[in-house]
């Protein structure tokens, strides 16, 4: 959830209609006196909270309200902590510690059902950081652990075409991995009533977005706030180097958990034609120039700021989380997407080195 930043879902007002509404009603038990009111919120909204309540002496809180459509939602208390994430639905549900995972939302058919998909998705998942690497099948077991996440994610959504089980599920997840083609067939099997969604509605306008910056397109231009005055990408990119645009912000973990690596890859390749472009997320400058100061982030960095009255640059790039990345070849096309760690490694390593 972490890798989860931006987010499209948005509420519907006065437009839904009635029988698209969902009342909630939510209880539970925090731990150690850890907050004093807890919040309901849906991320990007203008109204953003739904509904908030105090805590109780004996840590119990209860919530009740409405949402004008099926959501994914988010408890929240008073110290800016998201507790647990939840789909909104007409059923009493109960906020439960879990010890050291934190909390869960359960009690419900529908938050109950989509735990249970993403608990068989969680145990792939850790076959997969079991593997020893050391192994002779360890690529073979890798590729078929791939196949199994991707097959149960896959059927859980065929599955819950026409609820909000299947929208998280869509978006959130299987949605990455496709081309702007498959979003398309994807988006076209839900329910009618499920495409209507606010969130669902955003989604299809960022497919044509998605389409512009697709593997083999050419990249976009743009005017960005560098830290060395104004510029625009096309400055840096068809120009002869190999260009890797990066999206992040100073706020993102694992943003900075990848810096490292940068550092590495630019003072290896830099001479040999390899260019960064960071596009920072943030919104205090000052913050954001000393953070690439005193991290030694010596390629070209931007700040994603308004100039012009031009859409942001995360906004012509169809940027839906970060971290996220674009390599982008000599000749200024879009070569890869999204491509950290080893992966990127490996293939500089293929560019530069043979």
């Amino acid at each position: 959830m972490t890798r989860r930043i931006f987010a499209y879902l948005i509420l519907l007002g006065a437009m839904c209609s009635c029988s698209r509404s969902v009342k909630f009603d939510i209880e539970g038990r925090l731990i150690d006196n850890a907050a004093s009111v807890v919040y309901l919120v849906v991320e990007n909204t203008d109204v953003d909270t739904l509904a908030s309540a105090a805590v109780n002496r004996d840590n119990t809180f209860h919530l009740q309200g409405e949402v004008a459509e099926p959501t994914t939602a988010f408890l929240c208390d008073d110290n800016g902590n998201a507790l647990a994430m939840l789909l909104t639905e007409s059923k009493r549900v109960h906020l439960r510690h879990t010890g050291d995972e934190g909390y869960v939302v359960e009690g419900g058919p529908i938050n109950d059902k989509y735990n249970f998909i993403l608990r068989r998705l969680s145990d792939v998942a850790r076959e997969v950081q079991n593997l020893n690497p050391a192994s002779e099948s360890v690529e073979e077991e890798y590729e078929s652990l791939i196949i199994k996440y991707n097959d149960i994610l896959s059927t859980a959504i065929t599955d819950n075409l026409d609820n909000i089980i299947g929208v998280e599920l869509f978006l959130s997840q299987e949605a990455r991995g496709m081309s702007a083609g498959d979003m398309r067939v994807r988006l076209a099997q839900f329910s009618p009533e499920m495409r209507d969604l606010m969130a669902m509605r955003h989604f299809e306008q960022y497919i044509d977005i998605y389409e512009q910056t697709e593997v083999g397109k050419p990249f976009i231009d743009c005017r960005m706030r560098t830290m060395s005055g104004p510029k625009s990408l096309s400055e840096i990119c068809g120009k002869g180097k190999w260009v890797l645009l990066e999206f992040w912000a100073t706020w993102c973990e694992p943003c900075c958990q990848d810096i490292p690596l940068m550092r590495e890859l630019y003072s290896k390749y830099a001479v040999q034609g390899f260019e960064i472009c960071g596009v920072s997320l943030d919104k205090d400058v000052e913050r954001w120039q000393a953070f690439v100061t005193q991290n030694e982030m010596l390629w070209t960095n931007a700040i994603d700021l308004p100039m012009d009255n031009a859409p942001s640059i995360a906004e012509k790039y169809g940027l839906q989380s970060i971290p996220s990345n674009f390599l982008i070849s000599p000749e200024g096309n879009i070569v890869a997407r999204d491509i950290y760690g080893e992966d990127l490694k490996h293939e500089l390593e293929h560019i530069f080195e043979h």
